[in-house]
Formats: structure tokens, sequence, C-alpha cells
């Protein structure tokens, strides 16, 4: 938000600046400076949005969803996470569930 804010300012400053240096012509020359700018960046976005997805075909980064898991797939990811914590077993997570109660 910062920056939109910013580019507001930078752009009525430009067009102040331009239009009292060059007169009416200024107005124009901002637009098409601010054309030109646009343009660039847009460019460069879809250049690092293309670099991006060839990396993540590289690497073999799927994009799927995971808000469409089915509640297996859920239970078998939270199984395996807890397997991966030393010392946490079934019998540990049962007895702090029984604990909370």
């Amino acid at each position: 938000m910062v920056y939109f804010i910013m580019g507001i300012v930078v752009v009525l400053a430009g067009w102040l600046i331009g239009s009292w240096v060059f007169g009416p012509w200024g107005t124009i020359l901002i637009f098409l400076v601010l054309v030109g700018l646009l343009s660039y960046l847009y460019g460069m976005v879809e250049d690092l949005r293309a670099r991006v997805s060839s990396l993540e075909r590289k690497l073999g980064v799927s994009e799927e969803d995971d808000y469409e898991m089915s509640n297996e797939d859920i239970e078998a990811e939270l199984e395996r996470e807890l397997a991966a914590i030393p010392g946490t077993t079934e019998e540990n997570h049962g007895d702090q569930t029984k604990r909370e109660d």
C-alpha cells in the first residue's frame, strides 16, 4: 500500500514538474514515460514467472491444491509428521488428550 501511495505522489509531482517545464506537452511526456515504465515492469514480471515455473519443473515441485486432500491423506500426513518427531508416539498423544479432557 505504501508503494501505491508513493507511486501516486511521484506521478503527481512528475506531472506538475513536466507541465511546468514543458507546458502542455509535459502531460503527454509523463504519460508516455509511465506507459513505458509499466510495460517494462510487466515484461519483467512475466520473465520472472517464466523462470519460476521452469525452476519448479526442474525441481519437480507440483502445484497441487492441498485443500482438496482426502481425510485419509490428511491422517497419513499427520501420522508421518508425528512419527518424525522424536519421543512422540500414539500412546503419549493419547495420554495428552486424556489429560486435556
